[in-house]
């Protein structure tokens, strides 16, 4: 079974994944790091109520072969 990498940034912070999991195919391992994002997207958010977060699956060579983006955007009305 082939090993994935999946890395994760917010813009601020960044998470490398230095032991990788294995995964059936690629599309698994893509699932897999759009299942974990709204878990990393429940944090606070900045004080502007934006922020965007994004996971790069690799493979063992270090090639990014998936991208996935999720974006926060919170507004509200002035009282």
């Amino acid at each position: 079974m082939p090993r994935f990498f999946i890395d994760f940034e917010d813009g601020a912070q960044s998470l490398k994944d230095d032991e990788g999991e294995e995964y059936p195919s690629l599309e698994a391992a893509r699932d897999a790091a759009i299942a974990a994002l709204p878990d990393i997207g429940r944090e606070k958010p900045p004080q502007d109520g934006k922020r965007s977060f994004v996971a790069y699956v690799r493979d063992e060579h270090g090639r990014v072969l998936c991208t996935v983006r999720l974006s926060l955007d919170a507004e509200c009305l002035s009282d």
